[in-house]
């Protein structure tokens, strides 16, 4: 195959973007899911009707860079992350997330002993959607992931 420089920029800068948002869209925060044992009790509901809730104040939290607000309701594990991290990610997701956005819940998925809750983020900017995944066990959020 014959590449060009422009190709071979283009390829690379795609592929850059591509890690560069997975790393800034909560690769930080898998710390705080790779801690849960799969022994876990986990507290979602099937329809995500509880969780969404939470979904919105986790949202909302990084909307305004509240790193307090975001760890105050996870396990000690989840708490555990890093407020410079958490800064990383909240200040380049909430310029769109003050603009606006729904959620939507697109299902649970069953893994390592625990119920994860699955959901749609979209954007009233009309950029590219997120797909969020949520754990809560007794009550506390365990895992909060966004790519």
């Amino acid at each position: 195959m014959n590449y060009t420089s422009s190709t071979l920029t283009a390829s690379w800068s795609a592929r850059a973007r591509h890690l560069l948002a997975r790393v800034l869209t909560f690769a930080s925060f898998a710390f705080a899911g790779l801690m849960l044992g799969p022994n876990a009790q986990a507290a979602s509901s099937p329809g995500g009707g509880g969780d969404q809730q939470i979904v919105e104040q986790l949202l909302s939290a990084m909307s305004q860079n509240d790193y307090q607000a975001f760890t105050a309701q996870g396990t000690q594990e989840f708490a555990a992350l890093d407020q410079a991290q958490f800064s990383q990610v909240a200040t380049s997701l909430a310029p769109r997330l003050q603009q606006g956005y729904s959620v939507e819940h697109l299902g649970n998925l069953q893994q390592q002993g625990l119920e994860i809750s699955v959901w749609k983020l979209s954007f009233k900017d009309g950029g590219d959607d997120l797909l969020a995944t949520l754990n809560v066990q007794n009550g506390r959020v365990g895992g909060f992931f966004l790519r």
